[in-house]
């Protein structure tokens, strides 16, 4: 959903959106918008300075980093914004940043598309290692095993397995 900066009130603008899970494809290779996304965003404008802030939730498709088995996971995000003019930036060639520069995103054109940044709230709520439980046991490195389901009869490697070469010299 595009905002033109133009058409933003004095007093403000509330703005809820429910966007079906089709309009997020592409989120990634192993990531899924699975449900409904659910958001609902505060806009106010002064001068060109759009300050936002909202929240929005989904459900989201992932595969365990264990076990290789899809699963569902709820997200939940809020966002606190500044928004000025891409305009406005100063060309220079470099630019130290500070802490309040991480909290300024930048509208073209006095469109703001608040999917955009619902996209990127989802992907960062994905975790570096998803896993489908907290308990998940993963799979036997030797067989494939999915250890959740069974446990196999695979023995693990007696030593370091980096010394195996030294181990065959051994009995020459």
């Amino acid at each position: 959903m595009e905002i033109k900066v133009i058409d933003i009130p004095v007093e403000g603008l509330n703005v809820e959106l429910s966007e079906e899970a089709a309009a997020f494809e592409g989120l990634g290779e192993d990531v899924k918008a699975a449900s409904k996304v659910l958001a609902f965003f505060s806009l106010k404008k002064i001068g060109t300075t759009v300050y936002l802030s909202g929240s929005m939730e989904t459900e989201i498709g992932l595969v365990c980093s264990r076990c290789g088995k899809p699963f569902e996971a709820h997200v939940e995000a809020g966002l606190k914004l500044d928004m000025v003019p891409l305009e406005s930036l100063p060309r220079e060639e470099e630019k130290e940043l500070h802490a309040d520069d991480l909290d300024v995103e930048f509208y073209k054109n006095g469109i703001i598309d608040l999917k955009e940044f619902i996209r990127e709230q989802i992907l960062l709520q994905v975790p570096m290692k998803p896993l489908c439980s907290d308990d998940c046991r993963g799979l036997c490195q030797y067989c494939g095993q999915d250890l959740n389901i069974a446990q196999c009869s695979c023995a693990p490697p007696s030593g370091h397995p980096g010394l195996s070469g030294l181990k065959d010299l051994l009995g020459k």
